[in-house]
This record gives structure tokens, sequence and C-alpha cells, in this order.
């Protein structure tokens, strides 16, 4: 069994311009981001970003461009004092909201009630 290591075989591809060989290895990658990622640490992205254009899957070369504004983005946060900004997405449903407050926050429904029977 023989381990190949896919990240030299990028980087060599990219250093090479070899384009065939590239679109080959990141449309059969499951981790398209992991190769740019580790490309990126340890050379310029630009590079990567100025052999894109001679790609022939226009999809592939948009998934790409925003893989490396994903990475271009964390590594600018890097730079700033390590604080980033967090920030929460609540969705709320209204009309599920209002449904329910009807359904089962009525007050007849937690009133005692007394019932007398006559026999």
């Amino acid at each position: 069994m023989m381990l190949i290591n896919v990240n030299k075989i990028f980087e060599n591809a990219i250093y090479d311009k070899d384009v065939e060989k590239l679109e080959k290895i990141l449309s059969s990658s499951d981790n398209e981001i992991d190769l740019i990622e580790n490309f990126s640490k340890s050379n310029d992205l630009e590079v990567f970003r100025e052999i894109l254009p001679k790609f022939r899957s226009k999809g592939l070369v948009q998934n790409l461009e925003y893989f490396c504004d994903i990475i271009s983005s964390r590594n600018s946060n890097d730079k700033i004092d390590g604080k980033f900004i967090t920030s929460k997405v609540v969705l709320v449903h209204y009309k599920n909201k209002e449904e329910n407050k009807e359904k089962h926050l009525t007050e007849t429904i937690f009133k005692k009630q007394t019932v007398i029977y006559d026999i």
C-alpha cells in the first residue's frame, strides 16, 4: 500500500501551472478547502487565484474563489489581536408562535372549575 501526499502534488501542480492536474485533484477531492488552506499556510494564495481563470469548469472556479475568500478572511481575522466578532442568528417563526400562544396559553385551561352534579 502506498500513501500519496495530495497536498504536495497539489502544490507542485500550482507551481507547474498544470491546470488539468489541478482540476482533476480538486474535482475528485472531498476536502478542497483543506487543500487550499494547507497551501495558503506556506504560500501566497494569490498564486493560486491567478491560475483559476484557466480552469474549464466555471462552477468549480466559483466554489474555489469562495473558498479563497473564506480562507483570506480567516487569515485577516487572525492578525487583528486575536479578537473575533461573534454573532448569533435567531430565526423566529411568528405564525407558529402565535398559534402556540392561542392553543396552549389560554387562561381557561388553567382555571379551576367546579362542577356540581344533580342526581
